[in-house]
């Protein structure tokens, strides 16, 4: 009788237990999180649309500092637009990381773009013993007769995806002319993917 019992005991308890043990959910949105280092939402805050001169300005930035002449002649990739940094403006750091012993750093600058209008651009360096081996643009935005923009993430495993932007809304002649604006803008969109290797280059596949 004593062994009857204590056998419907046990039972009850481990079907009691049992339903009181909540389900293991995966924590997918910290492991999403987690595998970047950095991207577009980190760097948009430091951002802001003056309306009255139709361009963008860093903001929120602290410690500018100057490019010597060898960050100037530096060669960066994917600057489709070839608008290179200026002595006229300062740059900020807006983030830093090692990844397989290579140091990375994301500066932030404004350059001159056509007509002297303004442009900002985010670049990543790479450095191997602090000296600078390699420099990709993450982002680069204005507005001039188009809008350009882009929208980038810096995974942990050394993946890059870049997805440019460039928005039409205008209609042109046959000289190129600006002649009115178009009832919904042209929009193109293309992707560029860089993996960094062990030495700290930024390579295109």
């Amino acid at each position: 009788m004593k062994k009857i019992t204590f056998l419907i005991l046990t039972v009850l308890f481990f079907s009691c237990k049992k339903e009181s043990e909540k389900p293991i959910v995966p924590e997918t949105k910290k492991i999403e999180s987690d595998s970047l280092f950095y991207s577009s939402k980190d760097f948009q805050p430091y951002l802001k649309f003056n309306s009255e001169y139709t361009e963008y300005e860093l903001t929120g930035l602290e410690t500018p500092k100057e490019f010597t002449s060898s960050d100037l002649s530096f060669k960066v990739k994917e600057n489709d637009y070839n608008f290179d940094k200026s002595a006229d403006f300062k740059y900020f750091t807006t983030a830093a990381f090692n990844l397989d012993k290579i140091k990375y750093k994301v500066i932030a600058y404004a350059t001159y773009g056509e007509n002297d209008g303004k442009v900002i651009n985010l670049q990543l360096n790479s450095y191997v013993s602090n000296i600078q081996v390699d420099a990709l643009l993450l982002d680069c935005r204005f507005t001039f007769e188009i809008e350009y923009y882009r929208k980038f993430e810096i995974k942990k495993d050394g993946n890059i995806t870049i997805k440019k932007y460039s928005i039409d809304g205008y209609t042109y002649n046959d000289a190129g002319d600006i002649i009115g604006k178009r009832a919904t803008n042209d929009t193109v969109t293309t992707i560029s993917r860089y993996k960094t290797n062990t030495n700290g280059q930024f390579i295109k596949y």
